[in-house]
């Protein structure tokens, strides 16, 4: 039998192991139980692929993610790894026949569909090898994406008693990963664990009253990759226009753009001929690019574990990498009401379930495996609700395993021309913007004169280089002159039901935990929020302490005071009293409206140098706790 590396250069073109890889697949090899917590990048999917190609039967992969699942299924069979993913519960049969006599080696579905009533009868058929829990942390109530079907995979032991399970997360606190081994029922597990610790990853937070004009001194002169983070999608276009405007490469990303969008973005990107990819989070899942020099957020991530991840999208190649997270005092407040302040009550998601099961006519006991398409600002529009708590209420119900969401934008429109082929060529002689719009219609089309049809609106906006906006408001135009009919739809939300429509049933166990669910989302905001404005301890040993991993050696790459020359500490104390001094000149200010003033440092640096000119009495507190100088 050849052997793993053989395997690694055969199928990844890869000639040696990353760091921990080789001990995991061997102990995977020997049939034993595993975890293992490999950050972004360390390469843990090749952990239970691998080992499915060396071993006779099928790897079962449970995953929460279906764009994930989707991706590995498409690279493991070009590499030639017979790979298939499970879609919906009535096909089911038909696809486990499929991998049964088909000699599939990967089996890919969610924790939802391993649990149904049907794979679990059919599992003991399918020579299951191993089982591959990926995205594990998912199992824990204090996990970044809790998902409660996780809790129930032990379930499948029962049914395959002596069939391993491999674990594996990149992000994971102490606690999650004890709640992983508990929740698994795992026996005398091996933890692999590589540290959190990026030595050629910088991770600098930057306070500054102007982020766009920092965000372009950053990138400027710099010739290598790079990713800015925004925190919506409006922000990625707008941003991306900033840096074309100031000659930078750039295009941006995000959930709401086309799948042909999305991939030919991507392609541009990893093959250099966009430098900087403007994105929302949802830039990452796939993505593994080696050569990204700079990591730049503009906005907070919701937890300490998103951040990390996205960071670690840099320097993969092991060359030195820089990131930089940009603030300014209102990000506190701005990250709260983004996070916190839309989450829904009990009340809220009873009122928000009901109305979507009637707005999608889904019956009472109806629903399960049904695909429905949503325009979010219509659906709110209608029934008078917040988009941002609805579209919270979706992924809640999404996290609890009642659907799954896949957000997109996806524009669909039907055209019947009213007139005849001669009618429609006289009015195309202006040769209007409009009228290229219908030609090239015409042109990518067949039978357009003799019955309605469905446009390829992706194919007519790439071929005319328009906007989809542009394509819809020639037909819109045409429809008004009474030369067309035009039925036009967009939807930005597909989904996925998994369970019936059983609204009492269905809401009761989610909203038992619910209170739950918004205190781990509070304790995350906060944690995110202490990380990012404490400037004092070392980025990277507040990143370790998060997870579990404590040390006394500071980074010496970071701009947090510990790390800093202590020459350069001094110059930035300086800077600071400097600052205060002249802020008083001009009157007795409070804590807060210095805080607010002095915008550049955070409230800690601030406070400290305060407390120090108190001590020396070069400040003085006046009667109405004002700060003062003592002239």
């Amino acid at each position: 039998m050849d052997s793993p590396k053989a395997y690694l250069k055969k199928y990844w073109g890869y000639d040696s192991f990353r760091s921990k890889q080789e001990a995991i697949i061997g102990r995977v090899l020997e049939n034993k139980d595993t975890v293992a917590l490999l950050p972004t990048g360390g390469g843990k999917s090749i952990c239970y692929q691998l080992p499915a190609l060396m071993t006779a039967g099928c790897t079962l992969v449970i995953s929460p993610l279906i764009a994930l699942m989707q991706d590995q299924v498409e690279q493991m069979n070009a590499k030639g790894i017979k790979s298939m993913m499970l879609t919906n519960t009535q096909a089911m049969g038909i696809q486990l026949d499929n991998c049964l006599y088909g000699n599939f080696k990967l089996l890919y579905c969610s924790p939802e569909k391993a649990l149904s009533s049907e794979f679990k009868l059919r599992i003991k058929d399918l020579k299951i090898n191993r089982i591959a829990v990926d995205e594990a942390h998912c199992i824990s109530e204090w996990g970044n994406d809790f998902r409660p079907a996780f809790k129930q995979i032990k379930n499948l032991r029962k049914l395959l008693p002596d069939t391993p399970i491999l674990a594996v997360t990149a992000t994971a606190t102490t606690k999650v990963l004890e709640d992983i081994i508990s929740s698994l029922e795992l026996e005398k597990t091996c933890l692999f664990q590589e540290s959190f610790v990026r030595s050629n990853i910088s991770i600098n937070t930057l306070f500054t009253e102007d982020k766009f004009g920092t965000l372009i001194k950053l990138l400027s002169g710099n010739k290598k990759s790079g990713i800015v983070y925004c925190g919506s999608r409006k922000m990625t276009e707008q941003v991306a226009k900033i840096l074309q405007h100031n000659e930078l490469s750039s295009a941006y990303f995000h959930g709401g753009r086309t799948a042909s969008e999305r991939k030919e973005l991507l392609h541009e990107w990893l093959n250099e001929k966009t430098k900087i990819m403007v994105a929302t989070n949802a830039f990452g899942m796939g993505v593994d690019k080696s050569e990204v020099a700079t990591v730049i957020h503009l906005n907070l991530p919701s937890s300490i574990e998103n951040f990390f991840q996205e960071v670690g999208r840099a320097g993969r190649n092991g060359a030195p990498a820089k990131t930089f997270l940009l603030l300014q005092q209102n990000d506190k407040n701005r990250i709260r009401d983004q996070f916190l302040g839309t989450l829904p009550d009990k009340g809220f998601i009873r009122l928000c379930y009901k109305n979507l099961c009637n707005y999608l006519n889904i019956a009472y006991g109806e629903g399960n495996e049904l695909i429905n398409n949503l325009s979010l600002s219509a659906f709110c529009k209608t029934y008078d609700l917040n988009p941002k708590k609805a579209l919270a209420t979706l992924s809640y119900l999404e996290q609890e395993g009642v659907c799954n969401l896949i957000q997109y934008n996806k524009q669909r429109a039907t055209v019947k021309f009213l007139l005849n082929q001669n009618q429609i060529l006289e009015l195309l002689k202006d040769q209007s913007e409009t009228s290229k719009v219908i030609q090239g219609i015409i042109r990518n089309h067949h039978d357009v004169y003799t019955s309605s049809f469905e446009l390829y609106l992706e194919r007519i906006v790439r071929i005319n280089q328009v906007s989809f906006k542009t394509v819809i408001h020639a037909l819109e135009q045409w429809h008004k002159e009474g030369n067309l009919v035009l039925d036009y739809a967009q939807t930005d939300i597909q989904i996925q039901w998994l369970v019936p429509r059983e609204d009492q049933y269905t809401l009761a166990p989610l909203l038992k935990r619910l209170e739950q669910h918004h205190q781990v989302k509070k304790e995350k905001i906060e944690a995110m929020i202490s990380f990012a404005f404490s400037t004092a301890s070392c980025k990277q040993k507040q990143i370790l302490a998060y997870f579990g991993e404590h040390t006394t050696e500071k980074c010496g790459r970071c701009n947090a005071l510990e790390c800093l020359p202590k020459k350069q500490v001094k110059t930035v104390q300086i800077e600071i009293k400097n600052r205060i001094v002249a802020e008083l000149q001009n009157g007795a200010r409070s804590l807060k409206e210095l805080d607010q003033s002095i915008a550049d440092y955070t409230t800690f640096e601030i406070g400290e140098s305060i407390r120090m000119q108190l001590s020396t009495k070069e400040l003085l507190l006046t009667n109405t706790n004002k700060l003062k100088l003592n002239i």
